[in-house]
């Protein structure tokens, strides 16, 4: 069994209806029903939950960036009721308000097991916590069945798990015989000069780029513009959490320094990472997107007859149970381009 199914256990208990559910940390959170008030600390978890619960209005908390990523995203149609959820307890740096949060009086709360003292804080006044795994993508697949089974729909976690699993198995097996002399070399900028070392390599390897500062120490590094010039990548993307847009660097906007060098500039290979129902650069639900989109652009001739925005609407009807418009669609993969 892989990691993500040995920890959810969801048992019935004395209680009629009531249940058991174990988080990351091997803690057993005990449930009378399934929670009508959710609070999520952590950034991408409402899109998560979405995917699990659908159109809801149980979430009452989220963290105030979750709302940035909803105000900018097709979220904000999807999921209108989202804009209720109180974002005044808890900082962007997940630092929780208790006296706030049990204002809301929460039937949950879901939050990654590295913030140990904000579950201490939380469990200390009584409240239910279920942790869940950071960052990696393996670790989004378990936190959808840990977060499956607090919604009594361990069925509909597991099969979004094999949906995630199955989008990027149909590009890795495409991309199979490509050497790595052939794979362009792709730079993401997180914010400015700071650039993804390994933060970003459940997308950036399955979709086949060569990321040139891998071999750096940590997960982001800042770098130079002398060190760009070396590196001289065939593609950057711009990430969700940096205000750059492609142009300001196709038109050379930053001040000392000359981008018309590098050849992603010249070639116009510059894009900003699209956003859904949530930033794709992130590890989340909606990374077989992201590996389809960046995919494409590296290997147009091997995905020439892959449509993204039919991609995109077929994926958000079985993942969110949504139909997008066209419009929609369109904001998604070229409003940003600009």
């Amino acid at each position: 069994a892989s990691a993500a199914e040995t920890q959810v256990v969801s048992v019935v208990g004395d209680t009629a209806g009531s249940y058991t559910v174990t988080d990351v940390r091997g803690e057993k959170i005990t449930f009378d029903a399934e929670p009508q008030r959710v609070v999520t600390v952590e950034k991408p978890l409402p899109s998560i939950y979405y995917a699990i619960e659908g159109a809801t209005d149980n979430i009452v908390g989220c963290n105030p960036s979750s709302i940035k990523a909803y105000e900018e995203s097709v979220l904000r149609f999807m999921y209108p009721q989202l804009e209720n959820a109180a974002t005044d307890w808890c900082n962007t740096d997940s630092t929780v308000n208790l006296e706030e949060l049990l204002k809301l009086q929460p039937d949950v709360v879901f939050i990654y097991s590295t913030d140990e003292q904000e579950i201490e804080k939380m469990e200390s006044a009584g409240l239910k916590v279920v942790a869940l795994r950071s960052a990696e993508l393996d670790s989004v697949k378990a936190n959808l069945q840990i977060i499956a089974a607090v919604c009594q729909k361990e069925e509909r976690g597991e099969q979004l798990v094999q949906y995630i699993d199955e989008g990027i198995e149909e590009v890795t097996s495409c991309l199979a015989d490509v050497s790595e002399e052939d794979k362009p070399t792709v730079v993401e900028l997180y914010s400015d000069m700071n650039v993804s070392v390994k933060q970003y390599d459940h997308w950036m390897i399955s979709s086949g780029a060569k990321n040139p500062a891998e071999d750096l120490t940590g997960k982001m590094a800042e770098v130079d513009m002398e060190q760009m010039l070396l590196w001289n990548p065939d593609i950057i993307y711009i990430g969700n959490h940096s205000d750059l847009m492609p142009s300001d660097l196709l038109e050379n906007k930053q001040e000392g320094r000359d981008w018309s060098v590098i050849n992603a500039v010249k070639n116009h290979q510059v894009y900003k990472i699209p956003i859904g129902a949530y930033r794709w650069d992130p590890a989340g639900v909606e990374t077989p997107l992201m590996v389809k989109w960046a995919a494409k652009i590296q290997y147009p001739d091997i995905f020439a007859n892959m449509d993204m925005k039919e991609e995109v609407k077929e994926f958000f009807e079985l993942v969110y149970q949504y139909e997008l418009t066209d419009e929609q669609v369109s904001e998604i993969l070229d409003n940003r381009q600009k």
